[in-house]
């Protein structure tokens, strides 16, 4: 979990352009699915790189809201990655142990909704594989978490840029 992205001006690019996948993954999900779907349509996004963003020092102070965009929008791409093998049946041991590694960082102590996520996320997936996951006990606790996923972070982010006009 040492590979955690640390925004600085240097590495300004690499965010401005993973902004711009995590927004069209924002657009399919409002447009298509109203939420967390199958086979969402967004480029590949390295949530294990960006979970855990962090400002680097020296940086301005408006970097910390593209940092909070890099780790909202890598918990949304998790979640869409966890999504599609529930719903295939299937797991992948290195989004079970990065969920677990996540979990067990110090980065994440400040951020409890995001750790019920990740643990409604790990849970899920500790279950037997069935394609009807969302009726299994965890499964459920998982719905309702990417839900409020949904939209404290998806339709929150359109919610804050309709707020910032407004002022």
């Amino acid at each position: 979990m040492n590979n955690s992205f640390i925004l600085t001006w240097d590495e300004f690019d690499e965010c401005r352009n993973t902004i711009k996948h995590i927004l069209w993954m924002y657009h399919d999900m409002t447009r298509m699915y109203g939420g967390f779907g199958h086979n969402i349509d967004f480029e590949p996004i390295d949530y294990k790189r960006f979970l855990l963003t962090e400002v680097g020092e020296g940086s301005i102070s408006l970097q910390a809201k593209e940092a909070e965009i890099l780790r909202q929008g890598a918990l949304v791409a998790l979640g869409c990655d966890v999504v599609n093998l529930l719903d295939e049946a299937q797991r992948r041991s290195e989004v079970y142990e990065f969920i677990s590694s996540a979990l067990a960082s110090p980065l994440l102590h400040d951020r409890p909704f995001d750790q019920e996520v990740l643990s409604a996320m790990k849970q899920a997936l500790e279950e037997e594989p069935d394609n009807g996951w969302e009726s299994l006990t965890y499964g459920a606790v998982l719905v309702v978490k990417l839900a409020e996923v949904y939209d404290n972070y998806v339709l929150g982010y359109y919610q804050q840029r309709m707020n910032e006009m407004k002022l």
